[in-house]
């Protein structure tokens, strides 16, 4: 499996799970929505250097709600 088929799929499967953990953290959907989209073209880049991560949807969660935090900083 190619970085750019396990970003679709944890897109397909994940999605939802992203997107409300990361609202919870900024309390702005619209907000929350741009930095998904943060995390899932940081995947894109980073995965097909550093491989594919064994929970593809934590991964994005993850960097989803750093973006979020660092959100209001900038």
């Amino acid at each position: 499996m190619t970085a750019a088929e396990a970003v679709a799929g944890a897109h397909r499967d994940g999605r939802a799970l992203v997107l409300a953990a990361t609202v919870r953290v900024v309390r702005d959907v619209g907000v929350a929505e741009e930095c998904v989209q943060e995390a899932y073209a940081a995947a894109l880049v980073a995965w097909p250097v550093d491989g594919v991560p064994a929970n593809p949807v934590g991964w994005l969660t993850t960097a989803a709600r750093r973006s979020a935090r660092t959100c209001g900083r900038r």
